[in-house]
């Protein structure tokens, strides 16, 4: 008997499948009508056999209206005649069984067409009645409110009116696809013949569309019920008594814990979709670091024996993005789908080679990850030779066009003339049918195709991909992946590098002593396997496979400041060697700079991305966009305004931040500075910023966007002052007598959110904060940079943190006195208690300002949240999808903090390292982030201040105001508007508070009296009053969630992040700072 008849036979040959994914009307046209056919892709399964394949996946080929491809089915038991006829399909059944492929078709049981005979009786019956039960109806569309509206972009409610009926019915999906109710045994009966129908003709598997949605209760997320599971067994049982060795696979776009119970003990579908592990592949390659990877394999359970994941790069719909955190599909939509049209739902809808840029070497990556990761690997059609899309097509369909098998006419799709043509074929110049198709690929045996043919057959020959277990190996490179694939006997060493530059590591490969190492595309023989660390190289985006075999069965440069020599005009410092040298000696200058983020990572390449005359009296002041590449991370832009400057006093005035180098010129020598530092320029810039205009550059254009009343903010005071203002670091501020100008020094493309809240909160009358006068943009390619803002100069005595510093240090001098003792207090997130009148006295005036600083931040989210015609501003549910997010979040920022935990135990006191020690290590802190998944919280989700502390609060000596709306600088601008829960920015102030006691009390000499005062228990007495006041402020409670442990426990769980956040950023920025993160951790998880 041969291998692929042995493997036919066998009963779960799922596992050693290759699927590949058809739609029928886009592979081959046999009849020329313009649409692909049954008998068409019978012509071309000897193709599919050539290329590897063993098992075929079609898409829906019901009768149907197609509005959603197919998956809005009219009649279960035919054929679609677009397709051909049930002749047609046993043909096709009888023809792919012959060459041992495999067929798999869609049982799309959640839900019908609206216009299946079976809806059309049931709207129509009277309600109870028999056909009325068949789809799920009610009088109030308020039922179900916590399961989530999926096709958001589409849909607005689960419930659609339907006025025949005169009744709301149920649909997850479309409006015209109303789900059956599977409460109903009727239902249940009918799908068991759908079945049977298919199962008797010959089909070998069913793939489960929808699968987690059949069954609704109230007060659940009517996803993953009991009840689904309940009859999934017994359609398994159904099916294996009737039919063995016939696979039913689970489409559940779910999280990996709630995916994996899809397979039951075995006794429910054998196969399931791995979704999240997708997205997470890509993320990878973008990222140059394994740890997405790791992690989602870390948390992917066992399975059943009989059992097997479903693992693919790209299907028929978006690039979903539902099973990530926010933080990551935000990142996804950076890297993957900067234009809007490439979004659809929460995916991008993109085909492989687009969304990898062609780039050849990225999708052998992905393909070589695809066939090596645990998983049945599923193909889908055109991606074998990298074929485009056309996002253009609306819906999804622009990854749904036509097969290229040649560069003839409707590239050898059909010959129909190309109007009759279900979708127009690709004519994108780098994707044009002329040039990647088929026929071409074929005569070429570098291509990606036979690249492809081969890959899969060296898959095919090593059970270990397909049946083996996965053991990950510690590379000390994370741009490496490494990992065991093991079956049996056969062990194979798998590495991976997610990396665009050539990469090397070492790994610890002493178990396998004298073993050889051969690498199974060429066969070739690596060095035995010795006690020490094996070195390994990889190119970019290069991988291995190598098979272990056991002994018998051997077969830039710092560089120096330099002159830039002009003749006169500034302007030819941007020509020939003169820009060479200046983006040369820009390297040297910015990375000096404090508002430079990338320090720790190697520039490869700074280049002038554009320069744009913004001054040319009294003299050319020009606005620099500039480009920075690295060897290991995204590029980034960054804005400077330079100027010419013979003034030698005023550049004696701190040269470092001033001076960028030295211009030779023929009459004398001057230098090249950023304006920024130059006050005698301040007044033209501020007048300029008065402008209302727009400069053009190379690339883009910079617009001045004044408001009304800018100049008599500017003039508002007699006597001028104009300073610097040196707190910022990762932006520049001036001060030029009323106004405050701010320069966003990273350019990054958006609004930026200091803009849009204070416009926002600019519109509330009772709401004090410092207006913009004035914002700077810049414009490439029609999409927006916020560069800087002009507001207001507020007058004030500092911030809360200087104002906090210098009340603590009253409190404690008071307590060296001996005059002050403090109670025991639990801190808040462990217990809400209220603040007894004596610990208010105690507090003194600080008290009072504790309140007040709790109300203004009470007020500022209700501001947020208020009702906007923004969906940018509009408040949310906090759902259980925020919740697995939050969780996602945490888990990744807990594995990098106990990764970091070494390097902290020559900074940290030995009693804190062990005590740090112990608490990440335990039980408790893993339960806790678990808890997560096992509470449902309420509550709402706003845009947040998201860099709330003690530093962003003006004191103004009777008030405080709220200031430095951007976020955290180092995030992404995107990721800065993710709406979240208020409790984030509560998180944020508790934390600042602990800050401000560790500085006064690290200070101070501990004596008995301070030791009685407990820095603990003021600590934790200001963080009740705080809290306190907080929750009691009118109308903050109905943002939060409803029950006051879920409240607390949630704050938690946001300190919880915090902290960890802190103490990765004082290991890589301040480490003689991290001992109070890490006792902050301690404390919280006491």
């Amino acid at each position: 008997m041969s291998k692929d008849s042995q493997s036919r036979e066998r009963i779960d040959w799922y596992k050693d499948a290759v699927i590949y994914q058809i739609h029928i009307r886009s592979f081959f046209d046999s009849n020329d009508d313009g649409i692909g056919d049954f008998q068409g892709l019978i012509k071309k399964l000897d193709y599919l056999k050539f290329l590897g394949i063993n098992a075929v996946w079609l898409l829906p080929f019901y009768p149907s209206p197609l509005k959603d491809e197919g998956y809005d089915i009219a009649d279960y038991s035919s054929i679609n005649p677009i397709y051909g006829s049930l002749k047609d399909f046993k043909a096709l059944l009888k023809e792919a069984h012959h060459r041992n492929i495999r067929i798999i078709t869609e049982l799309v049981i959640n839900h019908t067409s609206n216009a299946h005979p079976w809806f059309q009786k049931s709207r129509r019956a009277k309600p109870g009645s028999y056909w009325r039960n068949f789809y799920t109806w009610s009088n109030d569309a308020s039922e179900y409110g916590d399961a989530r509206i999926i096709f958001r972009d589409f849909e607005t409610s689960n419930w659609a009116w339907d006025p025949v009926a005169k009744a709301y019915y149920w649909h997850r999906f479309y409006s015209h696809q109303p789900d059956l109710n599977y409460d109903n045994p009727n239902v249940q009966k009918e799908v068991f013949k759908i079945v049977d129908f298919w199962l008797n003709l010959g089909v070998d598997g069913l793939r489960l569309d929808a699968i987690p949605y059949l069954f609704q209760r109230e007060g659940t997320s009517c996803e993953n019920l009991p009840e689904t599971h309940e009859f999934l067994k017994k359609l398994s049982a159904h099916v294996k008594h009737k039919f063995p060795n016939r696979l039913l696979l689970a489409e559940a776009n779910q999280w990996p814990d709630d995916a994996v119970q899809y397979f039951g003990q075995g006794d429910e579908c054998q196969m399931a979709f791995h979704f999240p592990l997708m997205p997470r592949m890509y993320m990878a390659v973008k990222m140059e670091d394994r740890f997405p990877l790791i992690d989602i394999i870390e948390q992917t359970p066992a399975i059943p024996e009989n059992c097997q994941w479903a693992i693919f790069l790209r299907n028929h719909d978006e690039l979903t993005l539902e099973m990530v955190t926010d933080e990551e599909r935000d990142y996804m939509y950076r890297m993957y789908a900067q234009d809007q049209q490439m979004r659809i739902n929460l995916g991008i809808r993109r085909r492989l080679a687009p969304l990898l840029d062609g780039d050849r070497r990225r999708i052998e990556l992905l393909n070589a990850m695809l066939f090596s990761l645990p998983g049945t690997p599923i193909i889908y059609y055109g991606d074998e030779i990298g074929m485009g899309d056309n996002i253009y097509l609306g819906d999804r369909n622009g990854v749904r066009t036509p097969m290229q098998w040649s560069a003839d006419l409707n590239a050898g799709f059909s010959k129909a003339t190309p109007q009759k043509l279900y979708s127009p074929v690709i004519i994108d110049p780098e994707y044009n049918y002329q040039a990647v198709n088929v026929e071409l690929q074929l005569q070429n045996s570098h291509s990606l195709l036979w690249w492809m043919k081969r890959t899969i057959e060296v898959r095919n020959s090593y059970l270990a991909f397909s049946r083996g277990t996965i053991e990950l190996l510690t590379a000390e490179n994370p741009k490496i992946l490494a990992f065991y694939r093991t079956y049996e006997e056969q062990r194979l060493l798998v590495l991976i590098n997610l990396s665009k530059n050539i990469q090397s590591t070492f790994l610890d490969l002493s178990s396998f002593v004298n073993f050889k190492l051969l690498e199974v595309f060429g066969k070739n023989q690596f060095p035995s396997i010795q006690e020490t660390p094996y070195f390994f190289v990889l190119p970019a985006y290069g991988f291995l496979w190598l098979e272990l075999q056991k002994p018998e069965s051997v077969v830039s440069d710092k560089r120096k400041k330099d002159e830039i020599e002009i003749k006169k005009d500034l302007s030819e410092i941007f020509e020939g060697k003169a820009k060479s040298k200046l983006e040369t000696v820009l390297e040297n200058y910015i990375i000096n700079c404090r508002w430079y983020r990338s320090k720790n990572h190697k520039i490869t390449r700074l280049s002038i991305y554009d320069s744009i005359l913004a001054l040319k009296k009294p003299t050319p002041v020009y606005l620099l966009i500039i480009l920075v590449e690295y060897k290991d991370k995204e590029a980034e832009k960054y804005s400077l305004f330079i100027t010419r400057e013979e003034d030698h006093h005023e550049i004696s005035q701190t040269a470092t931040q001033k001076v960028i180098c030295t211009l030779k010129t023929e009459m004398q020598s001057a230098y090249l500075v950023d304006a920024a530092h130059i006050p005698s320029l301040w007044s033209e810039l501020f007048n300029l910023f008065g402008s209302n205009r727009q400069l053009k550059g190379a690339r883009g254009k910079l617009s001045i966007m004044p408001n009304r009343g800018y100049k008599k903010h500017l003039l508002s005071e007699s006597n001028f002052q104009k300073e610097p203002i040196n707190a910022e670091q990762s932006n520049t501020s001036i001060r030029y007598n009323a106004a405050l100008f701010k320069l966003y020094r990273r350019c990054e493309t958006g609004i930026n959110p200091e803009v849009e809240i204070t416009e926002l909160l600019m519109k509330k009358s009772n709401f004090r904060l410092p207006k913009i006068l004035s914002h700077l943009q810049y414009e490439d390619q029609g999409k927006p940079v916020t560069l800087g803002i002009i507001q207001e100069h507020i007058p004030n005595e500092g911030d809360a943190w200087a104002y906090s510093i210098n009340h603590l240090n009253n409190l404690l001098e008071e307590g060296n006195s001996g005059s002050l003792v403090f109670p025991a207090v639990d801190l808040p997130w462990h217990k809400l208690v209220s603040v007894p009148e004596q610990v208010s006295q105690m507090l003194g005036i600080y008290s009072t300002s504790i309140e007040k600083l709790a109300e203004k931040t009470a007020a500022m989210h209700i501001a947020l949240a208020e009702s906007s015609s923004s969906s940018d501003f509009k408040q949310e549910d906090f759902n259980w999808f925020d919740q697995r997010s939050l969780y996602q979040s945490l888990r990744s920022i807990l594995t990098k903090a106990k990764k970091h935990l070494s390097s902290l135990k020559s900074s940290l006191e030995p009693v804190i390292y062990s005590s740090l020690q112990d608490k990440l290590a335990e039980s408790r802190l893993k339960a806790t982030v678990q808890s997560l998944l096992n509470k449902r919280f309420n509550g709402k989700k706003i845009r947040c201040h998201g860099d709330f502390h003690l530093g962003q609060i003006l004191y103004t000596g009777d008030d405080f105001i709220i200031i430095d709306y951007e976020g955290e600088p180092n995030r992404p601008l995107s990721e800065r508007k993710i709406k979240r829960s208020p409790l984030k920015d509560i998180a944020g102030m508790l934390r600042s508070f602990h800050y401000a006691v560790y500085t006064v009390t690290q200070n101070k000499e501990m004596d008995l009296a301070l030791k009685e005062l407990s820095p603990e228990k003021l600590y934790a007495w200001i963080c009740q009053l705080y809290l306190d006041s907080y929750l009691n402020f009118d109308g903050i409670r109905s943002l939060l969630p409803a029950d006051e442990g879920n409240l607390l426990f949630l704050l938690k769980i946001f300190m919880l992040e915090k902290v960890l956040y802190e103490i990765e950023y004082e290991i890589n920025n301040r480490p003689d700072w991290v001992h109070v993160p890490c006792k902050g951790l301690i404390a919280l998880l006491e």
